[in-house]
């Protein structure tokens, strides 16, 4: 199965360059004020101090933020310069499908709120699975697009006429640029269909729709069989 933003990419990474200054604040709103709590579910995941994660699309940074909090040392990627220009610590530009990392390198990966911004879901899956060790986890938390029916229609009216209410209260003038939330949910794959490529490539340990669906969360693993080895290298020389 294919999945994945596609040509579509190209027209909301121009959006993600110009919304930073004013994302936390839209995020918040647009989310009932949850986002933040829903990222805290990383915390369970078994960190240890000193491991090396990779924070894909990470924005400005709120993930590796609570990460380092625990004392892990991240690598923060993402497309958009002007995100990571606000951000801090190792900070590398590029996309999903195409990592510039070596192979097993990183403890675990997480995603708050970025996989429905892939151009390819088979491909940015691949990607991260291979930049894991064995054994390393993987954390998403993702909008997400419900299979019912009645459901969709119900968080599509949200997207269309709740959103940009939200947004501009919380934004001002710039409330437009929360616009792509609509396309992104309008263009994501149902859920189940996500979760069936998640498993294609790592083992699932927890699948949770949350929001009606609009929200995600999903932990899975690379098998400790796997026969990926680290790099000789350095791990905080992640990079190819």
């Amino acid at each position: 199965m294919k999945s994945g933003l596609g040509n579509l990419w190209f027209y909301l990474s121009q959006i993600y360059e110009q919304v930073p200054r004013v994302y936390d604040k839209g995020s918040e709103a647009v989310s009932l004020w949850q986002v933040r709590r829903w990222r805290m579910e990383v915390f369970k995941l078994p960190l240890k101090r000193g491991d090396l994660i990779l924070d894909a699309g990470s924005g400005k940074g709120a993930m590796s933020d609570l990460l380092r909090r625990f004392g892990a040392d991240t690598v923060m990627l993402d497309a958009s310069l002007n995100m990571l220009a606000q951000g801090n610590g190792d900070r590398v530009q590029g996309v999903f499908e195409r990592l510039p990392f070596r192979k097993g390198v990183f403890d675990h990966v997480v995603m708050g709120f970025s996989l429905h911004a892939s151009i390819d879901y088979g491909l940015t899956l691949g990607n991260l699975r291979k930049s894991l060790k064995s054994g390393g986890r993987i954390f998403i938390v993702s909008i997400g697009r419900p299979s019912s029916r009645v459901k969709y229609a119900l968080c599509l009216a949200y997207f269309e006429f709740v959103v940009p209410l939200l947004a501009l209260l919380s934004t001002g003038k710039e409330f437009p640029l929360f616009s792509g939330l609509k396309t992104i949910y309008q263009n994501n794959p149902e859920n189940e269909l996500v979760r069936c490529q998640l498993d294609e490539f790592f083992e699932t340990l927890e699948f949770k729709e949350m929001a009606l669906g609009t929200v995600f969360k999903y932990v899975g693993v690379v098998p400790a069989s796997s026969s990926q080895q680290r790099s000789p290298l350095s791990r905080r020389s992640p990079w190819i």
